[in-house]
């Protein structure tokens, strides 16, 4: 059996077939898997930044203005959050089944990095879904090239 006819075949008994776009290898989607570890980041300078803040009295100078500050940014991130949480084994997946039905030598199974990725983020083991980000693009560059 050809490769091209496995894959094919792997990709007709895919129960998420109809449900999800098929996208491309050079598709944007692993910009949401990026986009966790990249969170985690900011999240860390944003703390650290908070904390010297607090730790200097800076923030008691600038009481309201960092109350005001608040108000903004803590639904922006809650916000962001969420469409992570709901984008990251969305993406996951669609990357992954792109990828398999590609030439290139890795073929993930979507469905296994799909559950993988749902199951970070159901278990809230966002810890665990950073590893996973990681590793599945550094995975992807290795066979692809980007990111």
């Amino acid at each position: 059996m050809s490769d091209s006819s496995l894959r094919s075949t792997n990709s007709d008994a895919d129960p998420l077939n109809g449900l999800l776009p098929h996208a491309e290898v050079n598709s944007r989607w692993w910009y949401w898997i990026a986009a966790v570890p990249l969170s985690v980041v900011i999240a860390t300078v944003g703390f650290i930044v908070f904390f010297i803040t607090i730790l200097t009295g800076v923030a008691i100078d600038l009481e309201f203005a960092v109350a005001g500050l608040w108000i903004l940014i803590v639904p922006v991130v809650g916000l962001s959050g969420v469409i992570m949480t709901v984008m990251f084994p969305v993406a996951t997946y669609i990357d992954a089944r792109a990828i398999a039905e590609s030439r290139y030598q890795w073929t993930p199974d979507p469905r296994i990095w799909g559950i993988i990725a749902f199951g970070t983020v159901i278990g809230s083991v966002f810890v665990l879904s950073i590893v996973v980000a990681v590793y599945y693009l550094y995975r992807r560059h290795k066979a692809v090239g980007t990111p």
